[in-house]
């Protein structure tokens, strides 16, 4: 109902500015034409396209001073119509026209394509006026991107600049390199000879060191250290320098009285290290008879058991080091009960020298280990190993060394431990130190 009153409201509002613009339903101007009757000249309106729709002709009517004629004068009639003469004039009745409703709504129906097509272009030109800003700011953009390619330009061209130049630094660098590499090879290949001379120098100087190893103890073979003999203090001469000691009459007075050893000579004999208040240094002879020596230690087990007195050998200090390594399986073997006993630096166990390479060597407790001062041979034979090395006086040489032939037992090159670059300059390096 809605949209029928709304059609209907327009369909008045579209006949009254036809009306007032001279123009039918159809939209069509209006054409008059002019009649000649006996009460005049006068037009009346033609409809063109409603007598060529409806293949009618409709004659002019003719105007009368009669009732009808008190209309306007220019009404349009439609259709046909039945034309009656009469005294009073001519009666025009109206008919119905059965097709003007349908042509209105076909009217209507194409002023609202009309309408639809109007919004359509409007819609269209609200886009293009979108797009036409969306160009701008392309363009714009556009620009940017254009400035931004040209530093990029730019910024290529001094890349490839630098890789030019780094190209031939790089050839340049390759060829350096392969001098190097050349190179290389012909040090690795003096490197080779030159590693197997350091190997054959390393084995030289394994060998000289074996040789000094051996020529010290060969040096110190005649030489025995006393430990426990008690020093005289120092006294002062009637000029009030002090006076020295007699080791060797201090020596001889205890092999008398102590060991019951008489007639023994000597080549030096004079105390280890520094005067010490309130302790007793080391007493160090050198024999002349290598019997005498031997007769003095072995008779020191059964004269100076249980005495304060000890008696030992003195060996260089790389021999003395391998003695202690192997010391407490040296005093293992004896709570054993086996038959143990020092060559040199080298352990015998009943017969068989001992490897301690292929066994570990057994852990002593602390109550295993015996007190220093407890019996002369059987004291604690590390500490008198340490005092047979000169450790107690390292910067005063010990006794020169001995004979040029060696007495007894071949020789000895038994070689301690390697010590570095160390010369193992232990007591008994062939130098004749002051007392």
């Amino acid at each position: 109902m809605k949209s029928a009153n709304g059609k209907s409201k327009k369909k008045v509002e579209n006949d009254r500015k036809r009306k007032v613009q001279n123009q039918n339903v159809s939209g069509e101007s209006v054409n008059k034409v002019k009649v000649t009757t006996d009460q005049g000249d006068f037009s009346i309106p033609r409809l063109s396209s409603m007598n060529s729709d409806t293949g009618l002709s409709l004659p002019a009517p003719q105007m009368y001073n009669g009732p009808i004629n008190q209309s306007t004068p220019n009404q349009l009639h439609y259709g046909q119509q039945n034309v009656l003469t009469g005294s009073a004039g001519i009666y025009a009745s109206p008919v119905m026209q059965t097709d003007v409703n349908s042509r209105l709504d076909a009217i209507c129906r194409k002023l609202d394509g009309v309408s639809e097509q109007l919004r359509k272009l409007d819609l269209m030109e609200h886009r293009l006026n979108g797009l036409e800003n969306a160009t701008s700011a392309f363009k714009a953009e556009f620009g940017s991107m254009k400035k931004g390619i040209a530093e990029l330009e730019k910024s290529m061209c001094f890349i490839n600049e630098k890789f030019e130049t780094n190209k031939s630094e790089i050839v340049g660098l390759k060829r350096s390199l392969t001098n190097v590499e050349s190179r290389t090879d012909e040090l690795f290949g003096s490197g080779q000879s030159l590693c197997d001379e350091i190997s054959g120098l390393r084995d030289e100087l394994d060998d000289l060191r074996g040789r000094h190893i051996d020529l010290q103890a060969r040096s110190m073979r005649d030489n025995l250290i006393f430990t426990g003999i008690s020093e005289s203090p120092r006294r002062l001469d009637d000029n009030g320098g002090p006076v020295s000691e007699d080791t060797e009459a201090v020596l001889t007075n205890f092999l008398a009285t102590t060991m019951e050893i008489e007639g023994v000579t000597f080549h030096r004999v004079h105390r280890l290290g520094r005067p010490t208040p309130g302790k007793n240094r080391p007493v160090i002879a050198k024999f002349v008879l290598f019997k005498d020596r031997e007769i003095v230690r072995k008779s020191a087990r059964d004269k100076l058991t249980g005495t304060e007195f000890g008696i030992s050998e003195q060996f260089p200090k790389e021999i003395n080091d391998r003695r202690k390594e192997l010391y407490p399986t040296y005093k293992m073997a004896k709570r054993q009960g086996k038959r143990a006993n020092f060559v040199m630096d080298k352990l015998y166990i009943d017969g068989v020298r001992y490897d301690d390479s292929r066994s570990e060597p057994p852990r002593m407790s602390q109550r295993q280990v015996e007190p220093l001062h407890r019996t002369g041979t059987d004291r604690d034979d590390a500490q008198r190993m340490d005092v047979a090395s000169g450790s107690p006086n390292r910067d005063r040489g010990p006794i020169r060394g001995g004979r040029g032939t060696a007495r007894g037992r071949g020789t000895a090159r038994g070689r301690g431990p390697r010590t570095g670059r160390g010369r193992g300059r232990g007591a008994g390096a062939g130098t004749m130190g002051r007392r």
